[in-house]
């Protein structure tokens, strides 16, 4: 529990500064087609900040609830009013439903899918890098494997979400899961990279990111490529009870 918050947290953060920095540097740069892709980056960024950073939230300080263990435990050690707290940060900007309809309604038909293409590219060229590091070989694989699930579900929207909107709107959010987990996974790769190049500097800080980027690639990143399942399950079984089945 402890490490699968550790890791999950050190890939948000990752995200976050990622977003960050894209929208600096878009309003930074002075090239005008420079700018408009790191926009475009930071645009395709925001749901999966919005929504995946706080969904996880929620589920990591549920997990919190379990390493304290007890009722009454838990009560005195004040994390019960953190698992109270926390879930207000999925509503705040909009419910991550609609985060989720934004980030295929929006921001996945920008240039027909070229950006989130484009990115997934990025991605899978960082995964045959982290290869090169023997420790780090099964998280690499596993980043290869997510990615073409990312590419396939990607297409899967793009052609059947344009005949019927509800095919899209159904896939929307175990999508933004998986392209979260995805360029989290991206993220965590580039961080444990990094670090191994400077685990000389300081070896038990760069040490504590490649084992929590290996975690990360070991243990929750796997999970997100069978989510391409139900994005590509399409809409039929949304609308196939009438409203009295449903009550």
């Amino acid at each position: 529990m402890l490490m699968t918050q550790r890791s999950w947290i050190d890939a948000m953060r990752c995200l976050i500064y990622e977003n960050a920095a894209a929208l600096d540097r878009a309003g930074a740069e002075t090239d005008l087609e420079a700018a408009q892709r790191q926009q475009e980056w930071a645009d395709l960024l925001i749901p999966l900040s919005k929504s995946l950073c706080t969904d996880l939230g929620n589920e990591l300080t549920s997990l919190a609830l379990q390493v304290h263990g007890g009722m009454g435990f838990v009560e005195e050690t004040g994390v019960a009013q953190h698992y109270r707290d926390v879930r207000i940060a999925a509503i705040y900007e909009g419910t991550n439903g609609i985060q989720a309809a934004d980030l295929v309604g929006r921001k996945l038909p920008m240039r027909g899918g070229a950006v989130v293409a484009e990115q997934l590219d990025v991605i899978a060229e960082r995964a045959k890098e982290l290869s090169g590091i023997s420790e780090l070989a099964i998280f690499a694989a596993n980043l290869e494997s997510a990615v073409e699930a990312a590419h396939r579900s990607t297409r899967w929207i793009i052609e059947n979400g344009l005949a019927d909107p509800n095919n899209a709107l159904a896939a929307a959010s175990p999508y933004l899961r998986l392209l979260g987990t995805v360029v989290c996974g991206g993220l965590m790769a580039k961080a444990a990279m990094a670090a191994n190049e400077h685990l000389a500097e300081d070896e038990d800080y760069h040490r504590a990111r490649i084992v929590s980027a290996k975690f990360f690639g070991e243990q929750l990143l796997p999970p997100a490529a069978a989510l391409e399942g139900a994005i590509t399950a399409g809409a039929a079984d949304l609308f196939a009870l009438s409203p009295a089945q449903l009550g």
